[in-house]
């Protein structure tokens, strides 16, 4: 009993210790201009990390850390025109996983081309991008998180 509330208040001490969130998301490049219905262009999906922090890459592996995973987000009328383009991510040996995994420290940068409904009505629009993703340290990894990141877009005729 004594040993579960020890590693209890350890755990607790360890997420008491962990920033909220050591990645900040934002979304980059959006067009200045109107663009029609059917066009594509690109944005691109900056993620900050925290020194001393890193998120995985895009690479789903076997038994390894939660990969990063980017979408455009349902019901608006945007969606991926191909594949998320993401920066060559560091390649290193993980002793918590006890494999190796590709992992971004610092600024990483995910292009992400986008494609408007034919159908898009005109106006103004919010670009949503979704972000799903795990941030560890030496130390501990925070819980899986998703968040949400938007730009405007205006569509033209």
């Amino acid at each position: 009993m004594i040993r579960r509330l020890f590693f209890a208040a350890v755990v607790t001490a360890c997420l008491g210790a962990a920033p909220p969130d050591p990645v900040a998301w934002k979304l980059q490049n959006s067009p200045a201009a109107p663009v029609k219905p059917g066009a594509r262009f690109t944005v691109k999906l900056l993620a900050t990390v925290q020194d001393g922090w890193h998120l995985y890459s895009l690479k789903p592996t076997a038994e390894g850390p939660i990969p990063t995973r980017i979408w455009i987000a349902e019901g608006q009328p945007f969606s991926l025109a191909g594949a998320v383009r993401s920066p060559e991510p560091r390649v290193m040996q993980d002793a918590s996983f006890g494999m190796e995994v590709e992992l971004y420290e610092g600024e990483a940068v995910f292009t992400l081309p986008v494609r408007v409904a034919p159908s898009a009505p005109p106006g103004a629009q919010k670009l949503v991008v979704n972000a799903s993703y795990q941030s560890c340290n030496n130390k501990l990894c925070l819980p899986p998180k998703t968040v949400r990141v938007e730009v405007p877009v205006t569509i033209g005729k």
